[in-house]
């Protein structure tokens, strides 16, 4: 689920989802707002999707979360 294989699509696989919000990810910002940039986009889709690819951007570390933001790491 986290990658693509022969069985599971790039378009429903995790890491799709952590490319569509690193793509939508221009500042600093809450879960709610980035939830409310991402949601409309195709490869999300759920909260729970949205949820799994944030904890597997922070899991790689790409992004943090800092006094109730969530920062990208450069």
């Amino acid at each position: 689920m986290i990658l693509p294989t022969k069985h599971i699509k790039l378009s429903n696989s995790i890491l799709n989802v952590g490319a569509v919000i690193l793509k939508n990810f221009n500042e600093d910002s809450t879960v709610s707002l980035l939830w409310e940039k991402t949601k409309i986009q195709s490869g999300i889709k759920t909260f729970d999707r949205f949820i799994f690819g944030l904890i597997f951007l922070y899991s790689i570390g790409l992004i943090e979360l800092k006094e109730g933001l969530i920062t990208k790491i450069k």
